[in-house]
């Protein structure tokens, strides 16, 4: 029993020593104080089962240590999604000049074709045709012999997109123009006269041309 007391009586007064610390701006370290009374040899008991655990405050984290090696490279990811201006069903382009000799309100027809990729440019009837939704770019330039020309471009028959105009009557003069246009899979795109005098008729020169070529598609 003196043991015990002699034991209570020294954890005491290192928590009188630790609280008097603390007040000091002294910070003690983590730790536990297990008292157990002397047993006989032979005797059991569980640890700690007559004795005092006093838990003491804790000094803080210490400073981080240093960043480990990068680990491995992980696997691939999954494809991306399509990104715009990407071209998945072909291209699409054309480049044809007049040669025949149109007047009034005609549709132009440019038989000599020198690119026509993808197919979509027509000779027969002067008309492109788009295969897909994508946004489109088109010029075209005529050429007049008489007093004045005017010159559109059509969409789908009935919209004009753009107008080229000449008019010189002491000249020989060119009527061009161009346009950029968002277009639906089988719209349709042509040069149409307006109330115009005769074009250039031309079998060797490529002075009145149209064209056109897919920019990307939608």
């Amino acid at each position: 029993m003196a043991r015990q007391r002699a034991a209570i009586l020294v954890v005491l007064s290192l928590l009188l020593r630790g609280f008097e610390a603390a007040q000091n701006g002294i910070q003690p370290g983590t730790c536990r104080l297990v008292c157990d009374p002397f047993q006989a040899q032979g005797s059991t008991h569980d640890m700690g089962a007559n004795g005092l655990v006093i838990p003491l405050s804790s000094s803080g984290g210490g400073p981080p240590g240093p960043a480990g090696p990068p680990g491995k490279a992980g696997p691939p990811g999954l494809p991306g999604t399509k990104g715009e201006g990407s071209i998945t069903k072909g291209g699409a382009a054309f480049y044809a000049s007049l040669r025949e000799e149109f007047a009034k309100d005609d549709v132009l027809k440019f038989t000599n074709v020198v690119t026509n990729v993808g197919s979509r440019y027509s000779s027969s009837t002067g008309t492109f045709t788009c295969l897909s939704d994508g946004v489109y770019h088109f010029s075209y330039h005529i050429v007049k012999t008489g007093l004045s020309l005017r010159a559109d471009l059509v969409l789908n028959d009935h919209k004009i997109v753009a107008t080229a105009v000449a008019v010189d009557a002491l000249h020989t003069d060119t009527a061009s123009n161009s346009a950029v246009l968002k277009l639906k899979a089988g719209d349709r795109v042509y040069v149409r006269l307006n109330k115009s005098d005769s074009t250039l008729k031309d079998l060797k020169d490529l002075f009145s041309t149209f064209s056109g070529y897919l920019l990307y598609e939608l």
